[in-house]
């Protein structure tokens, strides 16, 4: 279930079946425009994974809006905020929390997440309609499909 009203109206009838949130961690920053726009293709792709997932688990996951941070920022800081953030979205709901992205800074600090970071590699993507762009983002959502329900079958 995706952060739209039709949405969140069926997660509220349906809350008991639905155990796992999942959200997207997008960094920006303005300082280069190469940074910059190798940020909003990872912000692009990582949607794209997002819902896919989204759809193929609806019912079972509820994906949130993008939470966005400052790209090379203070990460405890932003931990600290992350935390609680999913805290207060939670309230102890959802037996599963599920962090996606692109930013490898995050995989020093996993270990302070409330929740299972997925880290996604990173690729170049000039067409996000090609025929190697929907490959390689059906080859992660498979990937990242089968690691979310390992930790459902536990």
């Amino acid at each position: 279930m995706q952060w739209n009203r039709k949405d969140i109206h069926l997660f509220f009838q349906s809350k008991p079946y639905i155990d796992t949130l999942l959200i997207p961690l997008d960094p920006i920053q303005l300082l280069t425009e190469s940074e910059s726009a190798k940020l909003a293709d990872q912000t692009k792709t990582l949607q794209i994974i997002s819902d896919e997932l989204e759809r193929q688990f609806m019912g079972r996951i509820l994906l949130t809006p993008s939470y966005t941070y400052i790209y090379n920022t203070d990460y405890q800081q932003e931990i600290e905020r992350l935390n609680d953030w999913t805290s207060m979205l939670s309230n102890e709901h959802f037996q599963h929390i599920f962090f996606l992205t692109h930013d490898v800074n995050w995989k020093k600090h996993e270990r302070l997440l409330n929740g299972n970071l997925i880290w996604i590699t990173s690729t170049s993507i000039e067409d996000f309609q090609s025929d190697y762009t929907k490959k390689w983002v059906g080859e992660q959502v498979s990937q990242i499909s089968e690691l979310i329900g390992s930790y459902w079958n536990v």
